[in-house]
């Protein structure tokens, strides 16, 4: 579904994220392992680290080694590609106690194929704030539910908003209601955290800070864009729009 760059590119956010969560001031224990058939990522100290890939094979002694691997508090993500998505599979993690929780579409953009389909709002506005505003944007994130303490925001606070971790606002008659990101790694951005205030959701937002972060990030070279959205979403519907097309949709199995 991914070739190895895109691989590369999702990696770097990864561990980029594992270490800029807010949810945690632990030290990072992360382990990850990967081949063509499986991908592995194991952290104790993050709940949301411990992932289970299955790209090509399904061999069911290995992925029962690698349950091995996890605390009982933290069990993993199995995210199964479309080649491998069997009944035989589905049967065996139900029997692990797994269930489907979601699917995820992946999604990409050669910067050569972007289409500008229309001028913002007139009323939305979009900018990008650096370090001089990060304390800004925590705030701002604050007003979704995100909960963090002054020792956590301390540790990370030079993470956000940076020339590599790019913030992006959009603001409707001067009021700032959204927010979306971009991560560059080289010629790669990954375009998340799309985010908008319920009372301005269907303004053009998200529209607006996408064709912006595309814009910023062909102007310093990047080459092709990837994101991930839920399938048949506001999201894909809008990154479809400009010229994104799918690179296939895995299904999500974890414990409740």
């Amino acid at each position: 579904m991914q070739n190895k760059r895109m691989q590369n590119a999702y990696n770097s956010y990864f561990r980029f994220n594992n270490k800029r969560t807010l949810s945690t001031g632990l030290p990072s224990e992360l382990y990850m392992s990967e081949s063509e058939e499986n991908a592995i990522f194991v952290d104790k100290t993050r709940r949301y680290d411990n992932q289970i890939i299955i790209r090509t094979t399904c061999n069911f002694e290995k992925i029962e080694g690698y349950l091995k691997l996890y605390s009982s508090e933290f069990s993993p993500e199995i995210c199964i590609e479309p080649a491998v998505n069997t009944r035989e599979l589905q049967a065996w993690l139900s029997n692990q106690g797994f269930e489907t929780i979601f699917d995820h579409e992946f999604l990409h953009l050669l910067s050569s194929d972007f289409v500008s389909t229309q001028r913002n709002p007139t009323s939305v506005v979009v900018e990008r704030w650096e370090e001089d505003r990060v304390d800004d944007f925590l705030t701002l994130l604050k007003t979704s539910g995100l909960e963090c303490s002054n020792e956590i925001w301390a540790q990370k606070r030079s993470l956000y908003c940076t020339d590599t971790f790019r913030c992006y606002v959009a603001k409707v008659d001067g009021d700032v209601c959204s927010w979306a990101t971009s991560f560059i790694d080289n010629d790669y951005a990954i375009l998340a955290n799309a985010y908008t205030q319920e009372d301005y959701r269907g303004k053009g937002c998200q529209k607006a800070l996408l064709s912006t972060r595309i814009q910023d990030a062909t102007e310093m070279g990047v080459e092709v864009f990837l994101t991930d959205v839920m399938p048949d979403s506001v999201s894909s519907r809008n990154c479809k729009s400009v010229g994104f097309s799918s690179l296939g949709i895995r299904e999500v199995w974890g414990k409740s």
